[in-house]
Protein backbone atom coordinates (compact mmCIF):
# COMPACT_ATOMS: atom_id res chain seq x y z
CA UNK A 1 0.00 0.00 0.00
CA UNK A 2 1.34 3.46 -0.94
CA UNK A 3 0.34 6.68 0.33
CA UNK A 4 1.04 9.65 -1.65
CA UNK A 5 -0.07 13.40 -1.00
CA UNK A 6 0.31 12.82 3.02
CA UNK A 7 1.61 15.18 5.36
CA UNK A 8 3.84 13.67 8.23
CA UNK A 9 5.14 16.14 11.06
CA UNK A 10 8.49 13.98 12.11
CA UNK A 11 10.92 15.11 14.92
CA UNK A 12 12.66 13.55 17.34
CA UNK A 13 9.62 13.24 19.87
CA UNK A 14 8.01 11.23 17.49
CA UNK A 15 5.40 11.03 14.63
CA UNK A 16 2.27 13.09 13.41
CA UNK A 17 0.41 11.31 11.02
CA UNK A 18 -1.99 12.80 8.63
CA UNK A 19 -5.83 13.66 9.82
CA UNK A 20 -6.78 11.81 6.99
CA UNK A 21 -4.44 8.32 7.48
CA UNK A 22 -6.40 5.78 9.14
CA UNK A 23 -4.71 3.17 10.82
CA UNK A 24 -7.83 1.05 11.41
CA UNK A 25 -7.27 -0.31 7.96
CA UNK A 26 -3.72 -1.64 8.87
CA UNK A 27 -4.85 -2.99 12.20
CA UNK A 28 -3.25 -0.53 14.21
CA UNK A 29 -4.65 0.20 17.63
CA UNK A 30 -3.51 2.37 20.62
CA UNK A 31 -0.31 0.53 23.11
CA UNK A 32 0.82 -0.87 19.69
CA UNK A 33 4.73 -1.27 19.67
CA UNK A 34 6.51 -0.53 16.64
CA UNK A 35 10.43 -0.98 15.85
CA UNK A 36 12.59 0.91 13.83
CA UNK A 37 14.62 -1.16 11.36
CA UNK A 38 17.07 -0.16 8.71
CA UNK A 39 17.21 -2.85 5.96
CA UNK A 40 19.84 -2.11 2.57
CA UNK A 41 19.80 2.10 4.02
CA UNK A 42 15.52 1.98 4.56
CA UNK A 43 14.20 3.19 7.93
CA UNK A 44 11.31 0.84 8.23
CA UNK A 45 8.53 0.60 10.89
CA UNK A 46 8.06 -3.23 12.15
CA UNK A 47 5.33 -3.69 14.09
CA UNK A 48 5.81 -6.08 17.20
CA UNK A 49 3.45 -8.53 17.71
CA UNK A 50 1.93 -9.13 21.43
CA UNK A 51 4.01 -11.94 22.66
CA UNK A 52 6.98 -9.64 21.60
CA UNK A 53 5.35 -7.31 23.41
CA UNK A 54 5.02 -9.49 26.21
CA UNK A 55 8.00 -10.72 26.34
CA UNK A 56 9.72 -7.02 26.40
CA UNK A 57 7.47 -5.94 28.95
CA UNK A 58 8.17 -8.83 31.32
CA UNK A 59 12.18 -8.41 30.41
CA UNK A 60 11.89 -5.00 31.54
CA UNK A 61 10.17 -5.73 34.78
CA UNK A 62 12.46 -7.91 35.30
CA UNK A 63 15.42 -5.66 35.28
CA UNK A 64 13.36 -3.19 37.19
CA UNK A 65 13.58 -6.02 40.42
CA UNK A 66 17.01 -6.45 40.18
Amino acid sequence: MLYVDYTWDCNPNGIILDEEFNSDKLGWKGGDYFQLININGRQILRKISDLEKFIIDTANEIKAIM
